[in-house]
């Protein structure tokens, strides 16, 4: 994975000047695609003392997903050979600093320890430009209170899905984003580097049309099927499961 080839306030002054005509750009890309309904907000499948958790934000909501039985939740459960118990919560839109003030009632009510928790975030980080210290400062945050109230054997920290090569969006806006993805990916790289409990790793699909669902930017079912298997077969190079 390269590192930014510049610090993040040349990116950021090369930004600003633009940043209007971005925000138009994106804007148009909501109205010309709708985004689909979440079908996984929350979902519990299965129960069983083995326990997993996943957190995150349109990729764990379902969002494009044709059902239930579309979503990663669900192939992740599939995974596991229906076995084990599939706690999952995701929001669309939300970034990583709003993932605990979100979900906070739903996650205190929850008093077992998980045999691991898989995140799935940053795609809003790179739509709102959060920058990559407060990024790295929020995900810290995250984690550790993953740790100290379910106490996994280990974390799946899922990469940032592809923003910069999403169909519904312009050349222009895939330019910024990658650079943004870019910054953002390196801190969640300098985390796991220095946690054994963390997997990360750069992520490896074929993101052909098939893999979208018709908003163009969210995946179909099959693209949650891949997504999920990709992350399965992350922990088993792991060593992890």
């Amino acid at each position: 994975m390269a590192k930014p080839k510049s610090p993040y306030f040349l990116f950021q002054a090369k930004l600003y000047p633009v940043l209007p005509y971005l925000i138009y750009k994106a804007n148009q890309v909501k109205k010309t695609y709708p985004t689909p309904p979440a079908m996984s907000n929350h979902l519990n499948l299965g129960s069983s003392d083995e326990k997993y958790l996943i957190i995150g934000e349109s990729t764990a909501a379902g969002v494009g997903a044709k059902d239930t039985t579309g979503t990663i939740a669900h192939r992740i459960f599939e995974s596991f050979g229906k076995k084990v118990e599939v706690i999952n919560f995701g929001k669309n839109g939300i970034r990583v600093k709003e993932v605990i003030p979100t979900f906070r009632h739903q996650l205190e009510a929850i008093e077992d320890p998980m045999e691991g928790v898989f995140i799935y975030m940053g795609a809003n980080d790179c739509f709102k430009l959060t920058s990559p210290n407060e990024y790295e400062r929020s995900l810290l945050r995250l984690l550790d209170q993953v740790k100290t109230q379910f106490n996994p054997n280990w974390i799946y920290l899922a990469d940032i899905p592809p923003v910069q090569i999403f169909p519904a969006f312009p050349s222009i806006l895939k330019s910024y984003l990658k650079d943004q993805r870019s910054f953002l990916r390196s801190q969640m790289k300098k985390i796991a580097q220095q946690d054994d409990s963390i997997v990360f790793e750069e992520i490896e699909l074929d993101l052909d049309k098939s893999f979208f669902s018709e908003d163009l930017i969210h995946p179909s079912s099959f693209g949650y099927s891949a997504i999920a298997d990709f992350s399965i077969a992350g922990l088993k190079r792991a060593n992890k499961i």
